[in-house]
């Protein structure tokens, strides 16, 4: 190569700046510097694009067959992109590292209170099963029947409640299932009568009463009737249709401090008082006759009868004049109503209830 060339070829390189770095999808793509540009910047003289020619094929072939590994310039680039890169980030890292220590924090709080939540849980799933145990022990306990020394030894004692609710309970439980919980040589009926005394005893009824209730219902369906005797039952009015309108009775009376309701869907004219600030069966309401104090269930008689204007109707047991003076406002006070009465001196209630009602009496 002449002297001239190389020359030209060096000074060529050294106008050049420093190589720029590579992008990472050019780091295993080499780039030739075109020909075109080449020819820019000789002179123009043929020799010289010839000679510079020449010199590059002669260097790649150098490059390709030399010492120098060909994916050294990649691996740099690699290098200058990792090393930059984590440069850069190390600012945001060293941002972020302030909140290092409130973030653990709050990591260690949660995990503290999930740890306490998982204990609480398995606490609670222990004593669970541990009353679940002591559940099933207890019924697997099989239930005797007291001896007859036992029983005179109670007569003679105040009669212990809790005994004996616990005693019903248990003769109800082993009757569901008498084949299997049974006491080994007792029969039903012995259970029965059991059952009957500790009734009797513990909610006051007399032995005939509980005799035909165990005989209309199931055990089972016996003791939730009895328990539903025993739920105190609000008062009851009902609206003289004769007289007045449920709605307009319903303000008059919430006016004066009584706490009421409709009494149930099945009848337009029955409120249910809850409490009252004034007696219930001395306003003046009910003495001028708007309402009758009368049980909800002796509205299902006269309803179920729906007596119609201008019939003839007999009651058997008219006092005091409920269902007498109910049948008096469906008719309208229209037809005939023979209200009788076995009792001479219940004659008197039924009369002023009648009167003040405004039932038409000949």
């Amino acid at each position: 190569m002449a002297p001239g060339a190389l020359s030209k070829k060096k000074g060529s390189k050294s106008s050049k700046g420093p190589p720029k770095k590579k992008q990472k999808g050019d780091l295993f793509s080499e780039k030739r510097p075109k020909k075109a540009d080449v020819s820019d910047d000789s002179d123009g003289s043929d020799e010289e694009v010839e000679q510079l020619e020449n010199f590059d094929e002669d260097s790649d072939s150098e490059l390709l067959s030399g010492d120098d590994d060909p994916l050294a310039d990649d691996f740099d680039d690699w290098f200058y992109v990792m090393w930059y890169g984590a440069e850069e980030n190390s600012g945001s890292d060293s941002g972020a590292g302030s909140d290092g220590s409130d973030s653990d924090s709050d990591v260690s709080d949660i995990e503290r209170k999930s740890r306490a939540l998982d204990e609480r849980r398995a606490r609670e799933e222990k004593d669970a099963d541990d009353e679940l145990q002591t559940n099933i022990a207890e019924e697997s306990d099989e239930f005797r029947l007291p001896t007859e020394e036992e029983l005179e030894a109670e007569a003679n004692l105040p009669p212990d409640l809790q005994n004996l609710q616990r005693r019903i309970q248990e003769i109800v439980r082993v009757l569901s299932n008498f084949k299997d919980l049974r006491q080994e040589g007792a029969k039903r009926k012995d259970y029965i009568e059991q059952l009957k005394m500790d009734l009797s005893s513990y909610y006051g009824y007399n032995d005939f009463l509980i005799g035909v209730l165990i005989e209309m219902f199931p055990v089972n369906e016996l003791l939730e009737l009895i328990n539903a005797f025993e739920k105190p039952r609000p008062i009851c009015l009902r609206t003289n249709t004769l007289k007045a309108r449920r709605r307009d009775l319903a303000e008059v009376l919430l006016k004066r401090g009584v706490n009421l309701d409709p009494l149930s869907k099945w009848s337009k004219v029955g409120l249910a008082v809850y409490d009252s600030q004034v007696p219930i069966g001395a306003t003046p309401e009910y003495m001028a006759g708007l309402y009758m104090l009368q049980s909800a269930n002796s509205f299902l008689p006269v309803m179920a009868l729906a007596p119609q204007e201008k019939e003839r109707i007999v009651d058997m047991a008219a006092a005091p004049g409920g269902k007498t003076t109910y049948v008096a406002a469906l008719m309208k006070n229209t037809g005939i109503i023979y209200a009788n009465e076995m009792k001479e001196p219940r004659l008197r209630s039924l009369t002023a209830n009648l009167n003040r009602m405004g039932v038409q009496t000949p």
